[in-house]
């Protein structure tokens, strides 16, 4: 049931799994650490503390999302990742995989439709919303009492109630326009009294207030506090900065290039220069720009994708881009891959450029073992450069 109601809201996935990618990670040893609002923009699972049991559980919640992992594929993950890092986790395994998984996903999907109901062309065609309560087998009597009712869009009382308002809940909002009031002589009603209650936080100690009906630490909207980061994000966007003059020197360059990673990691937004292409890549993809410009939608996206890579890799860009080992065909004429090798660690850098060719693009980031990078060079061949042997010496002189 709960399967159908996560996904019954119509929403197109791209925009929930967008929410859910632009998180980060926060590990807590208990729940009630991290705070209502803090949802909205942070990853966290009760009783995990380590980043590598947060990455398995984020791969596993990522993948729901965008392969429509059922429930009970999702314990299968979750049994493994638990077995994997020896974690002691409180309640039942079918009831803590099913509580991590629903709220997760309730909880994207609807930051997803909250970002899609306040486009100005959504909320000039439907200025109102209904707030609809589904059946389930333990319904909360407030939230049966709110079935139906409309308010306008931006009634402060969403900012508190939309849904999900508490574990398990399966509760929408659906948009309604003017034509809609008369079509179904619906009327628009008034927000109903909070009666916002004290509760302290055991986690924190921290007193706080949560309306009646809401379970604490839902007294908060994910979307509109995803919404409200976007802006901030938006305010501080980076823009490429392309080092001259004496800045231009290759180990000048490179610490620019690092700070301006560092930078990015932090607002994920805009794009800068990550590194700068060798001559070989240069004329491979025909193009005469040197800068290799990692923007923050890839950067959120291969955060997602490669929850292995730490800071310090992503800050290795610029020598591994500058300096790689072995360049090969990419699948598209427009991109190439390169696999560079430092601190006994192969990586795998693929580049692109644009139509143009004005402008090349960090595509993806990754780490690979030394078989997956032989087997690469074997099915595409080398354009340039050799694979270095385990000292990370050259067996033969670069092309």
């Amino acid at each position: 049931m709960a399967d159908e109601v996560i996904r019954g809201v119509g929403l197109a996935p791209s925009d929930a799994i967008s929410f859910f990618r632009q998180k980060l990670n926060m590990p807590t040893k208990r729940w009630g650490e991290l705070e209502a609002q803090a949802h909205g923009t942070q990853f966290a699972v009760a009783g995990a503390t380590s980043k590598a049991l947060l990455d398995d559980f984020r791969v596993a919640i990522n993948k729901a999302l965008v392969d429509g992992t059922t429930l009970a594929e999702f314990r299968k993950d979750f049994d493994t990742i638990v077995k994997r890092h020896g974690w002691a986790y409180n309640g039942t395994p079918g009831w803590r995989s099913a509580i991590i998984y629903e709220t997760n996903l309730a909880s994207a999907y609807a930051a997803g439709r909250y970002k899609q109901m306040t486009t100005p062309e959504a909320l000039d065609i439907f200025p109102y919303w209904r707030y609809r309560h589904h059946a389930c087998q333990h319904p909360r009597p407030q939230h049966v009492a709110w079935d139906g009712m409309i308010l306008p869009a931006d009634d402060p009382w969403w900012n508190t109630h939309y849904p999900p308002n508490g574990w398990r809940c399966h509760c929408t909002v659906e948009p309604v326009s003017r034509r809609d009031l008369k079509r179904y002589n619906w009327t628009v009603s008034e927000a109903p009294p909070l009666n916002e209650k004290p509760w302290r936080n055991p986690a924190t100690g921290k007193t706080v207030m949560v309306p009646d009906g809401i379970d604490p630490g839902f007294q908060s909207n994910p979307g509109r506090d995803w919404a409200l980061g976007e802006k901030q994000r938006a305010a501080t966007r980076m823009s490429p900065v392309i080092p001259t003059g004496e800045d231009a020197a290759p180990a000048r360059r490179e610490e620019i290039q690092k700070q301006q990673i560092q930078d990015i990691l932090s607002v994920k937004s805009g794009s800068v220069e990550a590194g700068t292409a060798p001559a070989a890549l240069q004329e491979a993809l025909d193009v005469k720009t040197d800068s290799v410009l990692l923007s923050g939608d890839t950067l959120s996206k291969n955060l997602a994708a490669h929850p292995e890579l730490e800071r310090v890799d992503y800050l290795r860009l610029p020598v591994l881009i500058a300096d790689p080992a072995v360049i090969v065909r990419d699948t598209r004429p427009t991109s190439m891959v390169m696999i560079s090798y430092r601190g006994g660690q192969h990586y795998r850098i693929a580049v692109k450029r644009t139509k143009d060719g004005a402008l090349l693009f960090l595509e993806s980031f990754l780490k690979f073992s030394r078989e997956r990078a032989e087997a690469l060079i074997k099915s595409r061949g080398v354009l340039w450069g050799d694979l270095p042997d385990a000292d990370g010496a050259s067996s033969k002189p670069q092309k």
